[in-house]
């Protein structure tokens, strides 16, 4: 019995041993006590400054004191190739992966339990520090989105944590364009007040703070009339330099560095669809490629400033297609003011770093893992849901589109609402969509409410107010719609009820728009407006009746969505999957050059030999010289079209504001009764196919 017990608690010890060396091995900082960080002084001002972001994050999360100290401490942090060379070496974590790489960091949990990071330059320090911000749950959006920190009791990395990355892009940054309504007012008139409109240096901090978290690291500063120029406004300059920024003006001249050759950019066209990719010849030289892409825009055929509507999936396979031609150098994002951006934003920045990773975790997956960090995850997974809805809905038409006005037209015709080309079944059909939303984004706000009391403000500003904002829009638009042509929105409504509805959807904007600028003590008085650039889409619809008659629905035979296609000839690497949520489908399929789809349905042409096919296509731009398709049915002779536009042309124009191109053609039918085969060929990389309408 004796020995039993002996053996007994010689075990219990062998284990305890166990437990105390694993528990000594991880990398464990309790709350309420002292962190110590060994940084050497002679580092570089991105590395002091991030570590100072992680000095207040560390106190915010764990209330935690912190010490810059020399000597051992629970974190190291250093420039491989810098002052910290031997410290972080003799801790043993294997760091030869930084050799080659810039901008690269190790982030690794050593063999004795300290955390190891280090930086293959400046700026892999300062970004491998930024990566434990994010390990503890700090968002980017912390500040600009008020995304309040969630203490924790511990904080801990397992034994043998590492991770190792670089980014795919080397200059990343945005541009702060059309300030003129929200950052310029709000920064010079609450934020910082100033006797002339200036974006001044407290903004411009809490900017480059924003930049450096979200490891962003070139900057376009504001450039309109309205606004004091970034080169005269004191401190600004000094700034970038303390954050890692990197400055630029514009895509003439996107980086201004002494003796260093900018990158040819390719712009998009405003709307999102890159007009020139990389050729060989480009791709291949020293200096790079870059991009420039707009996330709001201001000119023709019409403004979106307001709600942050870009569609994600659409910048995700647009920037993907530049990226495969070459353009790795540099990625700037138009993102107006900042606000309400935030995802966009995030998803670009993200992409940039490491785009691989995000096309693996897709940009669904993505949009859900924003909301669990922003909002929280057990509402992260709806949430997503009711916003890849905003943006399909955004998609086919945007809130600032909803009147048909256009802007830069001569004349004034262009300023009068009018019809859109759409059926009373298609308006009642949107409209139910957006209602069913506002319900859905209500529960869940409540929901938020109740459980995530301190994430309410972060809800509002992320999700309710432009989701809520656009269903008002539509409502306002759309009922007027109806009740031009006499028709009312309910059975038990009349006409006069209807055009209220359309009253109170222009009210309700308002109501939204000052409820966002009073949060938090009037924080944003100033930043979010109702009327961007005065237009008169945001004016509230005249009551005036229509004695045209409201459109119909053209019959279809047979209709598919791009990728719900029977069969394809292509596979292997060279194919672009699905990108669901592109298009205003959410399906739409890209097809690779020289590869085909084919739609099979079912129907007897007996009294007509001829079939009208109709494609919609994303209104891309020709990644090489042409955009051309080829459509065959039944294997008769085939007929290739080819459909891309010259920006600003007429066509540009009614393609980019309804979010597809037109190929139609008809056909003549080989084999009347049956089955039957449609198939569409790329001719050119960058096709698109959304929707497919076989029609009699």
């Amino acid at each position: 019995m004796l020995r039993y017990g002996i053996q007994k608690f010689a075990l219990t010890a062998v284990m305890a041993m166990i437990a105390l060396t694993s528990q000594a091995s991880a990398f464990v900082l309790p709350a309420h006590q002292r962190v110590d960080i060994n940084v050497n002084p002679q580092e570089a001002r991105v590395v002091t400054t991030a570590v100072s972001l992680l000095e207040s994050d560390l106190q915010r999360v764990l209330d935690a004191s912190v010490r810059i100290a020399k000597g051992r401490s629970q974190i190291l942090v250093g420039t491989w190739n810098g002052p910290a060379h031997d410290d972080l070496a003799a801790t043993g974590v294997d760091c030869s992966w930084l050799e080659g790489n810039a901008q690269a960091f190790v982030l690794a949990v050593a063999q004795d339990g300290r955390l190891v990071i280090a930086g293959s330059d400046a700026y892999g320090t300062a970004y491998g520090i930024i990566e434990l911000t994010r390990l503890l749950g700090v968002s980017a959006w912390e500040w600009w989105a008020d995304v309040d920190i969630e203490p924790k009791s511990e904080f801990r990395l397992d034994e043998g944590f590492r991770t190792e990355q670089a980014p795919d892009v080397s200059f990343r940054g945005i541009c702060i364009g059309d300030e003129d309504w929200g950052l310029m007012p709000w920064s010079a008139s609450n934020y910082e007040p100033s006797a002339e409109g200036q974006v001044g240096a407290q903004t411009t901090q809490r900017i480059f703070e924003l930049m450096l978290r979200l490891r962003a690291n070139i900057y376009w500063p504001p450039s309109r009339p309205c606004t004091r120029p970034f080169e005269h406004t004191e401190g600004c300059r000094t700034l970038a330099a303390y954050y890692g920024i990197t400055l630029g003006k514009d895509v003439q001249e996107p980086i201004s560095i002494p003796n260093y050759p900018s990158p040819l950019i390719c712009e998009d066209d405003g709307f999102g669809y890159i007009r020139h990719f990389p050729t060989y010849e480009e791709s291949g030289q020293s200096r790079g490629c870059g991009v420039y892409y707009h996330a709001s825009y201001q000119g023709a055929p019409h403004d979106y400033l307001w709600l942050g509507t870009a569609s994600p999936f659409l910048m995700c396979q647009q920037l993907t297609e530049a990226y495969q031609a070459g353009a790795n150098r540099l990625w700037v994002l138009n993102v107006g003011d900042i606000k309400p951006l935030e995802y966009q934003i995030s998803l670009f920045t993200d992409m940039a770093w490491n785009l691989e990773a995000v096309r693996q975790l897709t940009v669904g997956t993505h949009l859900e893992e924003f909301y669990a960090q922003t909002i929280g995850r057990d509402v992260a997974r709806l949430t997503s849901v009711y916003m890849k809805e905003f943006f399909q809905l955004s998609f086919q038409c945007k809130p600032e589109h909803l009147a048909g006005t256009r802007v830069g037209e001569p004349g004034a015709e262009w300023n009068a609402v009018r019809d859109l080309p759409w059926s009373e079944q298609f308006i009642r059909h949107r409209l139910s969509r957006y209602d069913l939303m506002r319900r859905n984004v209500k529960w869940v706000g409540d929901s938020v409410r109740r459980t995530h009391p301190h994430r309410t403000d972060a809800y509002f500003e992320l999700v309710e107010y432009p989701v809520m904002s656009a269903v008002a829009q539509n409502e306002k638009y759309l009922c007027a719609q109806l009740a031009r042509h006499g028709i009312s929105y309910l059975q038990r409504d009349n006409v006069d009820s209807t055009w209220m509805r359309s009253d109170l959807g222009h009210n309700r904007v308002q109501e939204l728009t000052i409820r966002y600028n009073e949060l938090r003590n009037g924080k944003w008085r100033g930043m979010m407006s109702s009327n961007p650039n005065n237009l008169a889409v945001f004016q509230p619809v005249p009551h005036i009746q229509s004695a045209a008659p409201m459109p119909a629905d053209e019959p279809a035979i047979a209709t598919f969505y791009g990728a719900s296609y029977d069969a394809a000839s292509f596979s292997g690497s060279s194919v672009l999957a699905p990108v669901l949520g592109l298009g205003a489908s959410i399906r739409a399929m890209p097809i690779p050059r020289g590869h085909e789809v084919t739609y099979r349905f079912k129907h007897n042409f007996l009294k007509q030999r001829v079939a009208t096919i109709e494609l919609r296509m994303l209104p891309t731009h020709p990644i090489e010289e042409y955009q051309r398709i080829q459509i065959s049915l039944d294997g008769g002779a085939p007929q290739t079209f080819m459909y891309d536009t010259e920006v600003g042309s007429e066509a540009w124009k009614q393609n980019v504001t309804r979010g597809f191109a037109v190929v139609t053609s008809r056909l003549t039918v080989v084999k009347p009764m049956g089955d039957h085969s449609l198939v569409v060929k790329a001719l050119d990389d960058g096709v698109v196919v959304d929707e497919v309408f076989i029609r009699p």
